[in-house]
């Protein structure tokens, strides 16, 4: 196939044929290639540790204190400064994490194998609803408490439940029938985790009963448990597309306390770089405010590569407190269909129609048009904690940048 065309619908059958299942949890360390002791994970373009700043920063720190690398922080900065521990991207292992995607060899992940390519994705549990996370930058007593309470016992449940199920928890009717009831798979996930609670039941009762109402308590605790299977999903189609010579397809997207990033389906695990997302809407917690936002990284919004999240927000109108009015959602989700290389068959926007979601971000449609992808975002506080959640837009830099690189490639 010579013709970028061509190119990018292979990438986008690709997408579309994938069929992502959950089929266990894991500590990562037993699943994640090349994961060990002494490395934490993070989000965005991997930089040198010297670079990484504010609640990023302080979430590595954090991560190695609590693998029991090192008794205090002034110490896991030594270890960290002299290599004795590595920081690394979750992407180049696999995994995408969430806000400062602090992935650590002990804490267990879910396990998304698409059905087809036997490809797989990872992501770290939902850390609860509260303020003070690990992944929002913040390590004090009760956040490790937690942490353990994830490895030690829900962990195990959760994955004792999953491969209790024949062939795993599909994932993908879950995604397409919680778009039709209010998701959009990114910052909203009410009817995915209640779907997903559905469809665990069985393998829940099963359990003996103290244990099944510890993880159906955890499962129960806040709409955004399927936020992370959302992502885990998300990243094992999206790597299907790189089997897509010379397709100007995004797949993936991610930023770290610093910069802005993009892969592309026909140049590989190379990052283009840019400047860091800007704001476009937002609502806080109470008594905070705008003044008051640091990035720390993100990379949920491998949602967005995929046809969902802020591709999708004219089918959870429930998130106009932070993203504009209802007209305003449904102005910027039409804007992308401009640049993408399709609409996706079985995600599908039932205030448009029911038109599928705009799938396929085409570095040469961004950079020719100058529009750039909306991000659905949570919004980290200097000092560390969630203060609230967003609507921002990708820098055109590194999509301008990835369309160049491309165009030098002789076609396949």
């Amino acid at each position: 196939m010579t013709d970028l065309k061509e190119r990018n619908e292979h990438a986008l059958e690709l997408l579309f044929a994938s069929d992502p299942v959950l089929v266990d949890v894991r500590p990562a360390i037993d699943v994640l290639p090349g994961m060990t002791k002494d490395t934490v994970l993070t989000s965005g373009p991997p930089l040198p540790w010297r670079e990484y700043t504010g609640g990023q920063r302080a979430g590595i720190i954090g991560g190695v204190r609590y693998e029991e690398l090192a008794p205090t922080a002034g110490d896991a900065e030594r270890l960290l400064d002299r290599g004795d521990v590595r920081v690394a991207g979750c992407h180049d292992f696999g995994c995408v994490g969430s806000v400062a995607g602090i992935t650590t060899a002990s804490m267990p992940v879910l396990v998304v194998e698409d059905a087809g390519s036997g490809g797989r994705g990872f992501c770290t549990l939902f850390e609860g609803a509260g303020p003070g996370r690990l992944n929002y930058g913040v390590y004090d007593d009760g956040v490790q408490r937690n942490l353990e309470h994830l490895a030690g016992v829900i962990g195990p449940l959760l994955g004792e439940a999953v491969r209790s199920v024949e062939g795993g928890i599909r994932l993908r009717p879950i995604m397409e029938r919680a778009l039709r009831q209010g998701d959009e798979l990114h910052s909203r996930n009410t009817a995915a985790s209640g779907l997903f609670l559905r469809a665990l039941l069985p393998a829940l009762l099963e359990l003996d009963g103290p244990r099944a109402r510890t993880l159906a308590s955890y499962l129960t605790s806040d709409d955004y448990f399927f936020l992370r299977p959302s992502m885990a999903a998300a990243k094992s189609m999206a790597d299907r597309m790189y089997a897509a010579d010379g397709a100007s397809i995004v797949t993936a997207m991610a930023f770290s306390c610093k910069e802005f990033g993009i892969r592309v389906a026909g140049l590989g695990p190379r990052w283009f770089r840019g400047p860091l997302p800007e704001y476009e809407t937002a609502g806080f917690l109470p008594g905070r405010g705008r003044a008051e936002i640091e990035a720390i990284g993100g990379e949920s919004l491998i949602t967005e590569v995929c046809g969902l999240g802020a591709f999708a927000q004219a089918a959870a109108f429930p998130l106009q407190a932070y993203q504009g009015e209802p007209e305003a959602m449904v102005r910027r989700n039409l804007e992308m269909y401009e640049i993408t290389a399709g609409e996706h068959p079985s995600f599908r926007i039932p205030f448009l129609g029911y038109r599928g979601t705009p799938a396929g971000i085409d570095v040469a449609r961004v950079a020719t048009t100058g529009i750039t992808p909306a991000l659905d975002v949570g919004l980290a506080g200097k000092g560390g904690g969630q203060i609230g959640a967003g609507s921002f837009r990708a820098p055109l830099r590194p999509f301008a940048d990835a369309w160049d690189a491309l165009s030098t490639i002789p076609a396949p």
